[in-house]
């Protein structure tokens, strides 16, 4: 579909298709980790596809892929907001990269042949992508990225240059688009929609997301800092596939309920994995923690 862009559409068929038992077989992860990784994911997912509005909406300049683009411009939009409210940074933006790292595993272990040709960037380069942002923006203090991540010298090297670019750009963004919205209605022009979850875990993954109030912080922040040609709607929605895409033929952000069912069974693959590995570590340079509840 023209204007359709997605945020999760390259996972292959045997891992986007989320089942029950998938669920239920999960490793029990501590509930306070559980909930920190969906709702940093969800942010995460969110803040892709409203970079995917801004581009088409506002007409933004895109040098190379749209989809690389909008996962800069969700990164260094985590890293501004966690640094504005002190919420866990290093740990929130972990858990967004060990849960592409984790999907490049399934991937491989099922052997399922990965889509290069797809427009989105191969799951593991997504995740040193972040890893090296989140390192260049203070590569004095974050060393610990280095080992943990695994990312090698020869880009950490050049991580710094990516942030300062990725970083300017946002700049450029706000100083060229931001300010106070032009109309003069006082009715808002983004639209938030929930739908009833109900899948497994939909309660309790519902009232994570409604507590959070990040959709309703994000729905705020893009009504009030961008004057937006036209209406906007952000749709929780019931799908079949684990997926988050804005379409601009509908103007239409759409969040799958069983996408955050599919950040869950990750959180407690990536803490089965954190478990029994020897040499895991955090971004932070502590121990794994819960984290604070966001």
């Amino acid at each position: 579909m023209t204007g359709m862009r997605t945020i999760a559409a390259r996972l292959a068929p045997g891992i986007a298709l989320f089942t029950v038992a998938m669920v239920q077989h999960a490793y029990a992860a501590d509930e306070n980790s559980e909930r920190q990784f969906v709702l940093a994911n969800v942010e995460f997912a969110l803040l892709h596809e409203i970079a995917h509005v801004l581009i088409w909406e506002l007409k933004l300049p895109v040098f190379g892929r749209e989809e690389d683009a909008a996962d800069n411009i969700a990164a260094i939009a985590l890293m501004m907001t966690y640094e504005q409210t002190g919420a866990p940074m290093l740990d929130s933006l972990q858990a967004v990269a060990d849960g592409w790292k984790l999907e490049w595993q399934l991937v491989a272990d099922d052997e399922i042949e990965h889509a290069y040709w797809d427009l989105h960037t191969l799951e593991i380069q997504r995740y040193y992508n972040i890893a090296c942002l989140v390192y260049g923006a203070d590569p004095a203090n974050r060393t610990q990225i280095l080992e943990v991540a695994g990312l090698p010298a020869e880009r950490a090297e050049f991580c710094q240059e990516e942030y300062n670019t990725a970083q300017q750009a946002m700049q450029w963004l706000f100083n060229q688009h931001s300010g106070t919205r032009k109309s003069t209605e006082n009715s808002s022009r983004v639209h938030l929609v929930y739908d009833t979850n109900p899948t497994l875990d939909g309660k309790k993954l519902d009232g994570w997301l409604r507590r959070s109030q990040i959709p309703e912080r994000l729905v705020q922040m893009l009504d009030t800092r961008f004057d937006l040609p036209r209406d906007i709607t952000i749709s929780f929605a019931r799908c079949k596939d684990p997926n988050a895409s804005w379409d601009s033929n509908t103007s239409t952000i759409t969040f799958c309920y069983s996408l955050m069912n599919r950040f869950l069974f990750l959180a407690r693959e990536v803490a089965k994995s954190r478990a029994t590995s020897v040499d895991g570590g955090s971004w932070n340079g502590a121990a794994y923690t819960t984290g604070a509840a966001r």
